[in-house]
């Protein structure tokens, strides 16, 4: 698992790597100036504080190399030289800081820089294979789930690359200076102010296995949240119909508790975790103290190489105490790695197929097709054979379920078939390339959707270079631009998430226009006029015959108005085709279903008028 978190990490940075190697670079740097300090406060003491009370002030012997360099850059230790002695040292302090600081925000600076690249890299990839994922994928997922991973774990995965890892080579840094700065002056007080490393390093470890399974169930519980909040938005007016406030206000705490314990947990975890380790640090603080006490009354080290030995041993111990945060929060990064990994993995659509030099005419057949969806028992096609000549007005009738929509889905090749063959200009539609194919049809679905823009650049979405004129033309013929009036800005009236502002048939009416100013060659209305009255279908229907007159359109629909005009009628039930013909073939066969719709709805509406 560990190589796995150094893989995911690597691959992520790897275009900026030479920008975190810099900043790397730099922070050790800024690391090594950080060091010099508590060395100069060692020269000020032994150099000039205890030798001038000793009135010794030349000629000062040290084994400590990095003192000695100190001693050489300062004038001779004299009385005469005192003032140049605290001044030269005021500027090497001066110096050192803004060395240190110059260097520490060029870390930064690259350091963020790189990272925001990189996430924003990674948030791309991720939603780009969104894109082309299948149905299937989106049909086991739930969308608050999937917008979570594409958030939350995307920032948590930011964190660490922005805090932990920088964090990680600066106070690795700090530690071995530290660590080699106090060698310097006295090998075996060293090894003392280090010997609690190993116990805190270890409790990081077993940290860092739990962190990992109790993150990731706080994810999933964050999963759960996110898809309540998601689905309550997009059905706030069921909600609101319903006055079913209180019982999703309800739904929402509920999960919002078993967040809440899971959080507890969390938090409770950390709170060993630190109470633990930071009882090890100081532990050692007091060993070091103790330590270093004894080697000064022993005469082993002078009263300066003391006070920067406990600067040394307090750099050390912060290090450690960072360095372990670093290693738990490895396990939330590892976490947020794989729960990206269930999208970024999941198999893509194929869309290899080839390209038809000749412009599409429009001939579609099924022959013998059967379709079960995913991880259903039951068939929504059995046997399936029918045939659309290129031109002609083909209707779908049948009760809900009867498999009408799924063929629509077959013939967008959303889906395959289980078993049988779809041919579009005598092409087997499995050997075209996707996209080219769903670009040739255009379809209304059952389920409006509109996006939260204007109604111009909603009508405009698959256009987007329309000029006004052709969208204009869309919308008359959709018989929106008849209502323009009633929006308050007229077409550049924004139109709330997805469509919230507006009826289902001037959402439906906003969705045809858009399939309209596509031109595909084959068109397909699933329910396209469900939501309007009858007076504005028939004004639709009107409208749409120029649209029609040379177009192969598939019609779905329940209202026999909405199929009066078609070619051939297929009524469908139970997956299978069980009527077909012109409407008044069907009118003749005796308990047919094309025949008993016929009679309740010319009764409702001999009732009505």
């Amino acid at each position: 698992m560990k190589h796995y978190l150094l893989r995911k990490i690597s691959a992520t940075l790897h275009t900026w790597k030479h920008y975190y190697l810099l900043a790397g670079l730099l922070l050790i740097g800024t690391t090594f100036f950080r060091m010099l300090e508590p060395k100069l406060l060692q020269v000020a003491i032994d150099g000039i504080i205890q030798n001038f009370q000793t009135g010794n002030i030349a000629n000062i012997t040290t084994n400590d190399v990095v003192a000695q360099q100190i001693y050489h850059i300062l004038p001779d230790l004299t009385y005469q030289n005192l003032n140049a002695i605290l001044l030269g040292l005021a500027i090497l302090f001066v110096v050192i800081a803004l060395l240190r600081g110059l260097f520490m925000f060029g870390a930064g600076a690259l350091n963020a820089f790189a990272t925001e690249r990189a996430t924003k890299r990674l948030r791309d990839n991720l939603f780009s294979h969104i894109q082309l994922l299948p149905l299937s994928f989106m049909a086991k997922n739930k969308t608050g789930e999937i917008i979570q991973r594409c958030t939350g774990d995307v920032d948590t995965i930011r964190d660490f690359i922005n805090n932990q890892i920088s964090d990680l080579i600066f106070f690795s840094s700090i530690f071995i200076w530290a660590v080699v700065m106090m060698a310097s002056v006295h090998i075996s007080y060293t090894v003392i102010a280090i010997a609690g490393m190993p116990f805190i390093i270890l409790n990081a470890y077993y940290f860092f296995k739990r962190e990992g399974d109790i993150w990731e169930k706080h994810e999933a519980e964050q999963d759960k949240l996110t898809s309540i909040v998601e689905e309550n938005l997009t059905g706030i007016r069921v909600v609101k119909a319903f006055a079913q406030e209180q019982k999703e206000l309800n739904r929402f705490e509920t999960q919002n508790q078993a967040k809440l314990a899971i959080g507890k947990k969390h938090v409770m975890l950390h709170a060993r975790f630190w109470t633990i380790s930071d009882g090890f640090i100081w532990l050692q603080m007091t060993v070091s103290i103790l330590a270093g006490a004894w080697f000064a009354l022993k005469g082993q080290i002078t009263i300066g190489e003391l006070a920067a030995f406990y600067t040394y041993a307090g750099q050390v111990t912060f290090p450690m105490r960072q360095l372990a945060k670093v290693v738990s929060k490895m396990g939330m990064a590892r976490v947020a790695f794989e729960r990206i990994d269930t999208i970024l993995e999941a198999e893509t659509e194929n869309y290899e197929g080839k390209i038809p030099d000749k412009p599409v005419i429009g001939d579609i057949e099924f022959q013998n097709v059967s379709f079960k969806y995913p991880e259903s028992e039951t068939y929504a096609l059995q046997n399936v054979s029918f045939r659309i000549f290129a031109g002609q007005t083909i209707a779908f009738l049948g009760p809900s379920g009867s498999g009408k929509t799924t063929i629509i889905n077959l013939l967008l090749r959303l889906y395959e078939p289980s078993s049988g063959q779809i041919l579009l200009d005598g092409q087997p539609i499995q050997t075209l390339n996707k996209q080219w194919l769903r670009q040739q049809i255009g379809a209304v679905l059952q389920k409006p959707f509109l996006f939260s823009t204007t109604i111009t650049r909603n009508i405009a979405h698959a256009h987007p270079t329309a000029n006004e004129k052709e969208v204009l033309y869309a919308a008359k013929s959709a018989a929106i631009y008849e209502i323009k009036h009633l929006f308050t800005q007229g077409f550049d009236t924004l139109v709330g998430e997805k469509g919230v502002t507006l009826s289902g048939g001037q959402k439906q009416r906003v969705t045809l226009a858009r399939t309209l100013l596509e031109n595909p060659a084959i068109l397909v209305l699933d329910d396209a006029t469900s939501a309007v009255d009858t007076e504005t279908e028939h004004f639709i229907q009107a409208a749409l015959k120029k649209h029609l007159a040379k177009k192969t359109t598939i019609i779905i629909a329940h209202r026999l108005s909405s199929v009066q005009h078609a070619n051939q009628i297929i009524v469908m039930q139970n997956g299978q085709i069980t009527e077909q013909g012109t409407p008044n073939e069907l009118l003749t066969i005796e308990d047919g279903y094309f025949k008993k719709v016929h009679q309740v709805q010319t009764a409702l509406e001999a009732n009505l008028f």
